[in-house]
């Protein structure tokens, strides 16, 4: 059974997940999404970010505007935490989402953590290479074309033709065998996370 699960994630990816185990959110990034830029310093300092409280800003402000106008995402909550923003997709207030985020981060548990990212929401070989290296025991990528020199990249299927994985929680399971994943985690061999 899984439940002890702290899943930091660039979209609403975690949701799915949760969803899908039927255990209670253990994360705030749950129906959301990071630009691939803001996620990668998000987890540089994930304890920093996570303490911070979140203020929110018109879309007119952020500086993805032209990009959520093209998505028709202008009219979301767009928190703001120091130097990154978080677009909170399926939220429908500033306040839903604040109350959301504290209480969710608030849950988060450093030494039992997967970080899930996608080749996604502007991500460059920058933010590939970026986050290879972070020091997160269980962390993968799902990319959209095999990844050799990515050591954490799961290839996804089905977007080859693509510069990017466009929908990472349409069929995950064929990608990751989670359960696996999380026992593996949980061994009594694991190091814990700096």
């Amino acid at each position: 059974m899984i439940t002890l699960v702290y899943i930091i994630s660039n979209n609403c990816w975690a949701g799915y997940v949760y969803q899908r185990y039927n255990i209670q959110y253990k994360t705030p990034t749950i129906g959301l999404y990071f630009f691939a830029e803001d996620f990668i310093r998000f987890l540089k300092r994930l304890r920093y970010y996570l303490n911070l409280p979140i203020v929110f800003i018109p879309a007119t402000e952020s500086k993805y505007y032209d990009v959520l106008k093209r998505r028709n995402h202008i009219n979301c909550p767009i928190g703001v935490l120091d130097d990154i923003e978080i677009i909170f997709l399926h939220y429908k207030s500033e306040e839903e989402a604040r109350e959301k985020w504290t209480r969710r981060a608030e849950r988060v548990n450093f030494d039992n953590l997967i970080i899930k990212f996608s080749e996604m929401n502007l991500c460059t070989e920058k933010e590939l290479k970026e986050f290879d290296p972070l020091p997160y025991e269980t962390k993968f990528v799902f990319t959209h074309v095999k990844r050799a020199d990515i050591k954490c990249s799961i290839y996804y299927k089905g977007y080859e033709k693509s510069n990017e994985v466009k929908n990472d929680t349409a069929h995950y399971c064929k990608s990751i065998n989670l359960v696996s994943l999380i026992n593996e985690k949980n061994s009594p061999t694991r190091t814990p996370i700096l």
